[in-house]
């Protein structure tokens, strides 16, 4: 994953500037895990923010790469209690935009994270990073919005496809991710 985030890095600043606007993305997670025995569990909210850069094709299209911190997490009702675990990633996302109008994309990609840390924030159930694989793997489907030059709503749904919990049940995330980005160049 370090080599895939060193060839994200150089292979931005190779690209010409202008043409591949280079900006920050800053927005929110409402999300949950979904799977076996996840009938108790509930949506989380959570932030989600980094670097994007949106490769130009042509007047229908563009790729769009991100690497961006983003968490995701749920709250369980264990014997009276809500745990509200928190799952903290770098992700890698490559987006494929295709521009239905000239302000509005659909966007589809595969996003790849490493696990950076799993909190209970209440402090009710000990050790949890060991209950959480260190990687997650899934796809982004969603819209976008140019709202101007310089800036661009997105809404888009994650699904995870790869159990995150090292215990017996499959899991995976889910998400509804709602973000602003703002074009620097």
């Amino acid at each position: 994953m370090r080599i895939v985030i060193i060839l994200f890095v150089l292979f931005s600043f190779s690209l010409n500037a202008q043409r591949n606007p280079i900006g920050i993305k800053v927005g929110s997670n409402l999300s949950n895990i979904v799977g076996d025995n996840t009938q108790d569990v509930s949506f989380s909210v959570r932030p989600h923010f980094g670097l994007y850069m949106e490769i130009l094709i042509d007047d229908f299209g563009a790729f769009q790469p991100e690497l961006v911190y983003t968490s995701y997490g749920y709250t369980l009702d264990a014997e009276g209690k809500d745990p509200n675990i928190g799952l903290n990633y770098l992700a890698l996302t490559v987006l494929s935009k295709m521009f239905l109008f000239k302000n509005f994309s659909i966007d589809v990609g595969p996003q790849v994270g490493i696990l950076l840390s799993a909190k209970d924030k209440e402090d009710v159930i000990s050790n949890v990073e060991s209950d959480f694989y260190n990687r997650d793997f899934g796809v982004n489907t969603g819209i976008s919005y140019h709202i101007s030059k310089k800036i661009i709503a997105s809404f888009r749904y994650y699904i995870g496809l790869t159990d995150v919990t090292v215990v017996k049940t499959k899991n995976f995330n889910r998400s509804f991710q709602i973000a602003f980005q703002y074009k620097i160049n």
